[in-house]
């Protein structure tokens, strides 16, 4: 493919797909300006990979499976960095952006922290599958192309992740859990 042609291609799915590859990108790394650099590398890389690049398929499946690879790098280089020199290896957790569910604010503040740590705390793997799975809706057969890996693993994954994810969320009170009753608070300020 002419370079010009190709550089074409890739621009106009930059124009059409960079927020939802991005979103992909800072859902596995947690990390916004983490998400923005593998973002520019993703698409680096699928203007080097034109070629390989199905016209029968998906853009944006194959776009997510490159930024997969390219978050799922980075928090490989990130960990050998945090190994190396602790003092660099230093992570944000940023805050996850979304509509409030309604209700008591400091709710939905503290329910935001636990999902973000607890996304945080799962391995690479299983936040990059839980990731194209419930962000992305990919069935197990995508994301193991994605992932490089069987689709029956990708099950097993999902299903460490979720039980992990359920035991570290199992604090978070419901979204429509009415603020502490009047008397208890009163209680509590005496």
């Amino acid at each position: 493919m002419d370079r010009e042609l190709r550089l074409q291609s890739v621009d106009r799915a930059y124009r059409d797909h960079a927020d939802d590859v991005y979103r992909v990108a800072y859902a596995i790394l947690r990390d916004p300006d983490g998400a923005v650099d593998a973002t520019h590398d993703a698409f680096a890389r699928a203007f080097e990979r034109w070629e390989q690049y199905d016209p029968d398929r998906p853009l944006r499946a194959w776009l997510h499976g490159i930024v997969a690879h390219v978050a799922l790098d980075a928090l490989r280089r990130r960990r050998v960095r945090q190994l190396a020199a602790p003092t660099l290896g230093r992570i944000d957790v940023a805050r996850i952006d979304g509509p409030g569910a309604g209700g008591d604010p400091s709710l939905e503040v503290i329910r935001r922290q636990i999902v973000d740590e607890g996304l945080a705390g799962l391995k690479p793997d299983a936040r990059a599958a839980i990731v194209l799975r419930h962000y992305c809706g990919y069935d197990y057969a995508e994301i193991a192309g994605f992932l490089r890996t069987s689709p029956g693993n990708v099950g097993s994954i999902l299903s460490r992740a979720h039980a992990t994810l359920r035991e570290r969320l199992g604090a978070i009170p419901p979204a429509d859990a009415p603020a502490t009753p009047p008397a208890t608070a009163r209680e509590v300020l005496r």
